[in-house]
């Protein structure tokens, strides 16, 4: 059994190593070490240099509308107390005592309200559904939520004053206006890089000890013996072939945990959402005044079913004057030998900074139906391009709930830490707790949903059923051309796209957007 004393060893320094590590060791958990390829004191979390785990991102969504599942809601609202006194710790700290990549003027979660719409008037149900949960459990947030076209509630945000008036009917022209949808002022976005930053230097305040890049930080393969009919884990060995003994260690590798953890491809599955970027150049003040997040809340849209269905959405513009768009009505498989079990095959992250056959462009699927959607909401960029790309990889569970529990046939020294399932990094100052939780047998609510599963055969899991010959496969996919990130003549373009692409991916049409649509209820990223 783990105790305070144990030397623990992290795989991964992302949203789940991190908040496990700090959680553990504000416990009084004396010996605990992350190990990651990334070298994240040099580049700070950043996509654009170096970084593509699903944690090092621009920004992300933060919301505690979660439909009927009222645990992930209140977790939220913790986290937001949480995310709001690190907000106040940034500011009253003296720049010397801030982590290099942080400063006194960061805010970690800016309070920028987010708009969820899907097409037609009637209310989609897990929006009505995420309402009625708050205004039962959170009253007080209820009436900073507000239905879009209800007389009475675009007079009571004008009441509320500031900009929250004009955030009201940023996204009118989506759909022709035939929208429904609500709000959340309670809402807003996260800004990735510069809150792991902050997270990683506040675990190595509580003593946490970091072994950062390739090789010396790069897991080469996990070290254990065997106890009769168990294995037991007893360290690491990284690519510098250095061995690294550890009493437990915890798996918390996003994307790559089943190329790491042969038993956990049944359990979980790398998929890629699509990202895209325009950079607004400076002599555009009036854009970087209109997307500030002062003035342009996030929000998230979504339309039909079947071929039709679209989910993403657009954020505000970044502090470098960069809008990101985000795209998972689709989510793309990669599959891979894995490195250490001869014969088996697992999703795998392909980045444009893996090693081996990188990856500069997006699928031409979801890039053509983001230009549709951005045309219609944000005509003023029309004259731009996108800039900049990215496949952001997320680990997928059988049913979007997180897999945090020990692994089966290892003697309680291995634990696996992921299925973030495109909804967790909201949870990255609070979710160590229940991690610690599941780690001493503590039971709390989270004990049962987040056990160790696997794919129910003959049942849908969440695309998991569908494996190599499954319709996502990212090498059967067209991707797009550098032509394709053009706004010039988009109307024509976008027409044609959806044509080509509808022709060239028929056969990923019907089980692909089953799957979208099973995840989407969690998936709000």
């Amino acid at each position: 059994m783990v105790s305070h004393e144990s030397k623990i060893i992290i795989v991964g320094g992302g949203v789940f190593g991190l908040s496990t590590a700090l959680w553990l060791a504000r416990d009084g958990y004396k010996d605990i070490t992350i190990f990651d390829r990334c070298q994240f004191d040099k580049n700070f979390y950043s996509p654009s240099n170096g970084c593509d785990g699903a944690s090092a991102d621009l920004n992300k969504i933060f919301r505690m509308s979660y439909g009927d599942k009222v645990d992930y809601q209140n977790l939220a609202i913790e986290a937001r107390e949480i995310w709001n006194s690190w907000n106040q710790e940034i500011a009253s700290s003296s720049p010397a005592d801030l982590p290099a990549g942080v400063t006194t003027d960061d805010k970690l979660l800016l309070n920028c309200g987010c708009y969820y719409v899907a097409d037609g008037k009637e209310m989609r149900g897990y929006y009505a559904d995420s309402l009625s949960s708050i205004g039962k459990t959170a009253p007080e947030l209820r009436k900073r939520q507000f239905i879009k076209g209800n007389e009475e509630d675009a007079r009571k945000i004008h009441e509320l004053g500031g900009n929250w008036a004009k955030k009201y009917h940023v996204i009118d022209k989506i759909n022709g206006g035939d929208l429904n949808g609500f709000l959340d002022t309670n809402a807003g976005v996260t800004i990735a890089d510069k809150a792991c930053t902050y997270a990683r230097f506040l675990c190595e305040k509580a003593g946490v000890k970091f072994v950062l890049g390739d090789p010396q930080g790069k897991l080469k393969r996990l070290i254990s013996t065997s106890e009769g009919s168990k294995k037991r884990v007893s360290g690491i060995e990284t690519h510098d072939n250095k061995v690294h003994d550890a009493d437990f260690v915890i798996v918390a590798a996003g994307g790559w945990t089943a190329s790491i953890l042969p038993e956990a491809h049944r359990t979980v599955e790398t998929t890629a959402g699509t990202l895209m970027f325009i950079d607004i150049p400076p002599s555009r003040q009036d854009l970087w005044q209109k997307f500030h997040p002062d003035n342009y809340p996030v929000w998230h849209y979504r339309r039909g079913d079947g071929e039709s269905y679209y989910q993403g959405g657009s954020f505000p513009i970044s502090k470098t004057g960069r809008l990101k768009f985000g795209f998972r009505g689709r989510k793309f498989t990669n599959f891979q030998d894995h490195p250490t079990q001869r014969g088996l095959r697992v999703s795998t992250p392909r980045t444009k900074y893996t090693k081996e056959n990188p990856i500069k462009s997006v699928p031409l699927y979801g890039l053509a139906k983001m230009k549709e959607v951005i045309y219609q909401a944000l005509p003023e960029l029309r004259e731009f391009e996108f800039t900049d790309s990215r496949l952001c990889w997320y680990t997928d569970s059988i049913d979007n709930e997180y897999v945090i529990d020990y692994v089966p046939g290892y003697a309680d020294s291995l634990f696996i830490c992921t299925g973030g399932s495109g909804h967790a990094f909201k949870f990255l100052p609070i979710l160590g707790r229940h991690v610690k939780n599941q780690i001493e047998r503590v039971e709390d609510q989270f004990t049962q949903v987040w056990k160790w599963r696997t794919v129910v055969e003959g049942q849908a899991n969440n695309g998991l059923e569908e494996g190599e010959d499954g319709p996502r496969v990212l090498e059967r996919i067209q991707l797009a051309e550098p032509h394709d990130f053009n706004f010039d003549s988009v109307r024509a373009r976008v027409d044609k796209d959806l044509a080509q692409t509808s022709d060239k991916t028929a056969a990923i049409a019907s089980t692909t957007e089953l799957s979208a649509q099973r995840s989407e209820p969690m998936s709000v990223k």
